[in-house]
């Protein structure tokens, strides 16, 4: 496995609705690749619309395209490059388009994330998952040989989502399938990409919020039984504080309102930090 990092560049062209998940991808640790995103937002102009028309709402690929180019932004030093922007598009792909022109091919790329933004927050993903989604895609295809000419696997890293719920389950929890995971010859990249993989996922406070949504007699019952419990044990660390000394009747206190507050703070941090 070459140890060298391969390096992505993502570029937001224009506000974005979801400026936190680009923060926290420029933070984002990998063995395999280093993410650098633009940070001046390359504003967006009359002329990068469709036939140049200033009242329509939709932009011109191959205008957004030379516009990319035509900064000074060294793409050449990137293995990746990846242009955002948050607006419809005139292009033929939904998602994702590649651009060939002038460019080393399969080297650049632009995402629309409009097309997709509403799909994200209706299953409770973050746009940070899908941009990672699409990186690690794109990675293996080129760095790793695998590019299957059709291949439909939902949630597999290399599905081609014909269906924009297969994409969503990807941005879940992305995998390899097993033909995937058997054509990658490199093992130990295999072995990181795999590892890598396993650590994007939705937050743990919004996975309990649909697992009571998608069991609610379950969940009922399981809080009652862990209120009876906690009840109990509440009583007999009282019954001890009062037959016990001094720090005894301290401990048993605090206990239950420490153990309360590590169990709710977390929820509260990320309900923030989202």
């Amino acid at each position: 496995m070459n140890n060298q990092k391969k390096r992505v560049l993502v570029i937001k062209l224009g506000q974005h609705r979801d400026e936190k998940s680009y923060q926290k991808l420029e933070k984002y640790l990998s063995t395999l690749i280093l993410i650098t995103v633009e940070k001046g937002n390359l504003k967006l102009s009359a002329e990068l619309k469709e036939n140049g028309n200033k009242t329509t709402g939709i932009y011109d690929i191959d205008a957004l395209a030379e516009f990319i180019q035509k900064q000074d932004l060294r793409m050449e030093d990137y293995d990746l490059v990846l242009g955002c922007i948050d607006r419809p598009t005139n292009a033929v792909e939904d998602i994702l388009v590649e651009i060939s022109k002038e460019v080393e091919r399969n080297k650049f790329y632009i995402l629309c994330t409009s097309n997709i933004l509403k799909q994200l927050n209706n299953g409770r993903v973050s746009m940070l998952n899908f941009l990672l989604y699409i990186i690690y895609g794109t990675y293996t295809r080129k760095y790793l040989g695998i590019d299957p000419e059709y291949h439909e696997s939902p949630g597999c890293l290399l599905d081609y989502c014909f269906l924009k719920r297969d994409l969503i389950a990807g941005c879940i929890k992305p995998v390899l399938c097993n033909e995937c995971e058997e054509n990658i010859t490199d093992v130990q990249a295999r072995k990181i990409l795999k590892k890598e993989l396993k650590k994007i996922k939705i937050p743990l406070y919004i996975q309990l919020i649909e697992y009571i949504k998608q069991k609610p007699m379950q969940s009922i019952i399981i809080a009652a039984v862990a209120s009876i419990l906690f009840g109990m044990i509440s009583s007999y660390m009282v019954a001890l504080a009062i037959k016990g000394p001094f720090w005894i009747s301290v401990i048993t206190t605090i206990l239950p309102l420490v153990t309360l507050c590590i169990l709710i703070v977390p929820f509260f941090k990320k309900t923030k930090e989202n």
